[in-house]
């Protein structure tokens, strides 16, 4: 005959389901704008998307678009879009950071306006470089007249070349400020008794940097990378405004793809699997990203 549970026992299984009482909206929430639209769209990846009508045709979606040019052009679109980005972010960022560590004047207001560029929407930076690269009206061509960098206006978003650098031109100017801010809370927890006896020691500007700043930034920087490469890797606002992936799709990243294969294309099923696909990218760096902070609080915790 079975006993009946101690009362320690019962206390226990009554907490934990209050505790999932709390938890159950969060992930009834999380079901919904997360699970369920990933759900929905690994659906429509295996669907023959015709307008209202719709043919379950497998992983014939996914052969297609893994057979297609287009699709491998705009991977290595992407990834050469995300490694620049990425490298003059933080580059830029960390020189930044440094400069106003070492400020003493005005380094509030200096923040703030570093910062102006990432508060605002994408879109909306987009446009106004949109008219600012103008090849008529733009300001930028005629600041370059003025200074004869350029002898006649240039249509910097008609070039692919052109195209391609200002798109990353106007990324790193909206995406510079986060990792500046990043960077700038790793300086503030460097020792300075470090940077004192680095001094004592008659160490020169680039040393303090090599055996100081860049050991204690070195984990904060691979985490900031990792981050950031996952939010420009699958970036289509600026992009989409701007070029919405021409001239002669040089800056067709697989965002910008799939929105014309759905939206252009009225290709929903195969838009779906670049998506999907899309995802697998995000997830890799992801899975890179938790090793990586896994791998940092066991090195902290010893």
């Amino acid at each position: 005959m079975n006993s009946p549970a101690p009362p320690r026992s019962r206390a226990f299984a009554r907490r934990r389901f209050y505790g999932y009482l709390f938890v159950a909206p969060v992930f009834l929430f999380l079901c919904a704008v997360v699970l369920f639209p990933l759900c929905h769209a690994f659906w429509t990846s295996l669907l023959r998307v015709r307008g209202l009508n719709s043919t379950f045709v497998g992983f014939a979606n996914y052969a297609r678009v893994l057979a297609d040019d287009a699709f491998w052009h705009s991977l290595w679109l992407s990834f050469a879009f995300t490694a620049v980005a990425v490298s003059l972010h933080m580059v830029l960022g960390l020189a930044l950071a440094m400069l106003l560590a070492e400020l003493r004047t005005a380094r509030t207001a200096l923040r703030i306006a570093f910062l102006t560029p990432w508060m605002g929407a994408p879109a909306v930076g987009a446009t106004i470089w949109l008219w600012l690269l103008e090849p008529q009206f733009g300001v930028v061509n005629y600041l370059l007249r003025f200074a004869h960098v350029i002898s006649a206006p240039q249509a910097w978003l008609g070039e692919p070349a052109t195209a391609f650098a200002s798109i990353v031109a106007v990324d790193v100017w909206r995406g510079v400020p986060f990792v500046m801010l990043l960077m700038l809370a790793g300086l503030q927890t460097v020792p300075p008794e470090q940077y004192e006896a680095a001094a004592m020691d008659g160490a020169s500007a680039w040393q303090r940097f090599r055996y100081v700043t860049w050991p204690n930034l070195r984990y904060l920087l691979v985490v900031a990378s990792t981050l950031d490469a996952i939010n420009t890797v699958r970036h289509y606002d600026i992009i989409g405004v701007m070029t919405a992936g021409g001239p002669a799709e040089a800056t067709q990243v697989l965002p910008v793809l799939l929105y014309n294969t759905a939206f252009r294309g009225n290709r929903f099923g195969e838009a779906a699997a670049i998506g999907v696909l899309l995802l697998v990218v995000v997830l890799a760096l992801s899975t890179f990203y938790i090793r990586v902070t896994r791998i940092g609080r066991e090195e902290t915790a010893r």
